[in-house]
């Protein structure tokens, strides 16, 4: 299955949000600072083997690869569209076709979903206002591009 445990979800959330340390999430979470090291060490592992997975099945090249921020950025090889793929939390990865969103009507929960993803992540910051969705997403995908 192409998802983290919720476990993993979390530590590997809390690490990426900036200076919390080991031995402050496991104060938090009330495990040992082994389990939190050990933990974060599968989690990178696993989000790494998902996005190889993702990138095998879209027989595509890997461009750029951030388990820390949770996205990939792949160039199909058929086609040498770029394609992104973000790690949503609670969800799995979600894959943009496209860095020209179309976050009308029937995208809009899918685009929400995205931003969602990658304010966790850091990718955006949580000041963001969904006034207009195509602009978020192409800043999320301009930040994935850096």
């Amino acid at each position: 299955m192409l998802r983290l445990s919720q476990r993993m979800e979390e530590i590997l959330l809390m690490t990426c949000k900036g200076n919390v340390k080991s031995s402050e999430i496991a104060e938090v979470l009330g495990i040992s600072r082994q389990a939190v090291s050990k933990t974060l060490r599968e989690a990178r592992a696993k989000l790494t083997e998902i996005f190889l997975r993702i990138s095998e099945i879209l027989n595509s090249d890997i461009i750029r690869i951030n388990v820390n921020r949770g996205f990939i950025v792949l160039r199909n090889r058929q086609t040498g569209n770029k394609i992104y793929v973000l790690y949503v939390p609670n969800t799995g990865p979600l894959v943009l076709f496209s860095d020209k969103p179309n976050c009308l009507k029937a995208n809009v929960h899918f685009c929400k979903e995205i931003i969602k993803a990658a304010t966790e992540w850091g990718l955006i910051s949580k000041e963001t206002t969904m006034d207009n969705l195509d602009q978020i997403i192409k800043e999320i995908i301009k930040r994935m591009e850096e």
